[in-house]
């Protein structure tokens, strides 16, 4: 059912994978990947309501996973409920210390809220999930609007070495090359 359900994802019908995922779940209540399915196709049919709702309670569940924090953080981003959004952030921080998505997601909050301190989560990641190529492009843009452009080359050099052939990687190799002629 629950291969059905993403299919209908994949595809965009996200009415008839909220059913599918909603049968599997009277069958199975505890399933956490279930769960956050329902949860995603809820947010990806932009119904942010039913979303919170799943949301709240996927979080406090002890078998939250790194992707559970995601798919929250994302769920309070679209509703514009940034504080909430913030300590769904820090909970999940909390529990899972390494994991260079939640601290890149969170120092983008911090950006679009113009909290310069977004550099200090995306550094942390690097840190602590050196693997994950989205603290090194989000550090890259940072650096590469200040006076400093040596960490800009050096983190934009790395995501390319990460992410060379997806759009960001193209973006980036452009900031690269303007950084190196300035």
């Amino acid at each position: 059912m629950q291969e059905t359900a993403r299919g209908f994802m994949r595809t965009g019908d996200y009415d008839n994978a909220i059913i599918v995922l909603s049968r599997a779940l009277q069958q199975n209540k505890n399933n956490l990947e279930l769960q956050k399915d329902l949860v995603m196709s809820y947010y990806l049919k932009r119904d942010y309501t039913k979303a919170l709702e799943g949301v709240k309670h996927l979080i406090d569940d002890d078998n939250a996973d790194v992707v559970t924090f995601q798919i929250a953080g994302n769920v309070y981003k679209a509703l514009e409920e940034v504080k909430e959004c913030e300590k769904v952030y820090k909970k999940g921080l909390k529990k899972f210390p390494k994991s260079g998505p939640l601290y890149s997601e969170y120092g983008e909050l911090l950006w679009s809220a113009k909290d310069f301190t977004a550099i200090d989560y995306w550094e942390a990641g690097i840190k602590q999930d050196p693997g994950y190529s989205g603290n090194y492009y989000n550090a890259a843009n940072y650096y590469f609007y200040t006076t400093d452009k040596v960490w800009s080359l050096l983190y934009a050099e790395i995501f390319i070495n990460m992410e060379s052939l997806s759009e960001r990687g193209a973006a980036m190799k452009q900031l690269l090359l303007q950084g190196y002629k300035e």
